[in-house]
């Protein structure tokens, strides 16, 4: 039953890791270059503000409407094709009109998010600046996600997951070679030379697929399946807002330096991307492939098979998650060091980030499983209940970020995220269980001890490492990674884990 859902979640996670490898190396130049300046600091506000349209126009209609909607169409190739080109059609004059508003409010759009920004007026200057080019990219990146969810529904996971690498290659590209031609907007540059190559590859695989690209304006606001996305698209954008509202709340809460202390925004940025490589590395790949068979089992009826599918996914999530968790957890100064230390990025950039990933660390496991649970609602073609939880979640992170900002600094922000995850998953399982009925779990408790157990014995021997090994800083980091590594494998074989065994069984048929 789980072959061909290993193979394709392994197809996606290779190319999900190839761009998230280039994404570290965008971030230690972006370290590098750029450390905790205000230049950084303005080209992060910028680039979030598009990304909340992105998230409700792009990759949030594509995850919770198109690609579950599609899915039911597997059979019949060219029905997908017409739907679409319906959707391009649909969401080019969406895109025009968001992108259009988004440059002419910008301003005022950088006085919500950024506040503390207004006693800076240079900061401010740029953040406005930048936010009317990063908007292009919203057109941009909205068109090539509604490509890629053609490609998710045929099953064609390799090209979508490595589209995002071309924003990754554009920036170290740029930042190496060119960022001296353009100073400061080298950045943004990046940005939407990256928009440009994330349509034009996904296109180009589309077409080998025997896509033939023709808008029609008129009749994709007559097409009834359209008709039934946008209806189950209403709460997912109420779904969108909240979650870009959440990640708002950091902006808004490090913005204010007087409290958190300087450089809190950057760092809050740095730590939020080592959290987003497991989350897209483990997560995004199990549950974007999942959420394809789990929207066929809803379609056939098949609920018993629904619920063995979101056991296996979330026992490979517990396998793969936690030990990473735990690691940031035990070694964040560590790793931070060997990553971004250099450069601008100085011993202060260090301290500040590497609080944030401590308390980032203890909601990532969660992180995770709202993204599966999140997908399993969307597959039901449930858009209202993520909305609700979600809805509850960022009202208790905002209070919580209120109130352990002042104590813990800008580490109280990031905790208070990881506090509301952890209510949110909640929240998510009881609301399922009501839906699909009680869900047998099988081994799942005895397979989370186990990795509870082996994740805080590799991270005390890491953090121990750590601190007696007198080297340089990256053959220490190495020599803990290779140790840590054969403990694990050693560890999980020995306990029984049955991941370890798909792995050895795919490695060996491999070979």
């Amino acid at each position: 039953m789980f072959k061909k859902v290993i193979k394709d979640t392994s197809i996606l996670g290779l190319g999900t890791f190839i761009s998230r490898v280039l994404g570290f190396i965008r971030d230690i130049l972006l370290a590098k270059f750029f450390g905790t300046s205000s230049i950084f600091e303005a080209f992060i506000v910028a680039f979030r503000l598009p990304n909340l349209f992105r998230s409700m126009f792009a990759e949030g209609f594509a995850d919770s409407v198109a690609t579950p909607v599609l899915s039911g169409y597997q059979k019949d190739k060219f029905k997908i094709f017409e739907i679409g080109n319906y959707l391009i059609s649909l969401f080019l004059i969406i895109l025009f009109i968001f992108t259009l508003l988004g440059i002419v409010f910008s301003k005022y759009l950088v006085l919500i998010i950024a506040p503390g920004f207004i006693n800076q007026a240079y900061k401010y200057s740029l953040a406005v600046s930048f936010t009317r080019l990063t908007f292009i990219y919203l057109f941009l990146i909205g068109l090539s996600t509604n490509i890629t969810s053609v490609l998710y529904s045929l099953k064609k996971f390799f090209i979508p997951a490595v589209t995002p690498a071309f924003l990754n290659i554009s920036f170290i590209v740029g930042i190496l070679f060119f960022s001296r031609f353009f100073e400061k907007y080298i950045l943004v540059i990046c940005v939407l030379v990256a928009g440009l190559l994330q349509i034009i590859f996904p296109l180009i695989s589309l077409k080998r697929e025997g896509f033939h690209l023709r808008f029609s304006f008129y009749k994709s606001f007559k097409d009834m399946v359209i008709i039934k996305m946008l209806k189950l698209f209403i709460p997912r954008i109420w779904s969108s807002i909240i979650y870009h509202l959440s990640v708002f709340v950091d902006t808004i809460f490090s913005s204010l330096t007087h409290i958190v202390g300087q450089g809190a925004l950057a760092a809050i940025y740095y730590a939020n991307r080592l959290i987003q490589f497991p989350l897209a590395l483990i997560a995004l790949s199990i549950s974007r492939v999942a959420i394809v068979d789990l929207s066929g089992y809803y379609q056939e009826g098949n609920i018993d098979g629904f619920k063995r599918l979101l056991v296996f996914s979330f026992q490979n999530i517990i396998f793969f998650v936690i030990p990473i968790s735990v690691i940031f957890i035990f070694l964040p100064q560590g790793i931070i060091d060997v990553l971004f230390t250099r450069g601008e990025f100085d011993l202060s950039s260090l301290s500040i980030t590497s609080s944030v990933l401590f308390f980032y660390s203890f909601g990532l496991f969660f992180f995770c499983a709202i993204k599966l649970l999140v997908n399993s609602f969307y597959s039901l073609k449930d858009t209202f209940t993520p909305a609700k939880t979600a809805t509850v979640s960022l009202i208790v992170n905002i209070i919580l970020s209120a109130i352990l900002m002042f104590p813990l600094k800008v580490g109280g922000v990031a905790l208070g995220s990881s506090l509301a995850a952890i209510l949110n998953f909640l929240l998510l399982y009881q609301n399922l269980i009501k839906k699909i009925g009680h869900i047998q779990w099988g081994d799942t408790k005895a397979q989370f001890i186990k990795v509870i157990i082996l994740s805080l014995i590799i991270g005390f021997i890491s953090r121990s490492l750590w601190s007696v090994l007198f080297l340089h800083r990256y053959f220490k980091m190495l020599i803990i990674l290779v140790f840590i590594f054969i403990i694990f494998v050693t560890g999980s074989s020995i306990m029984g884990l049955k991941q370890m065994d798909y792995i050895k069984k795919w490695i060996l048929k491999k070979k």
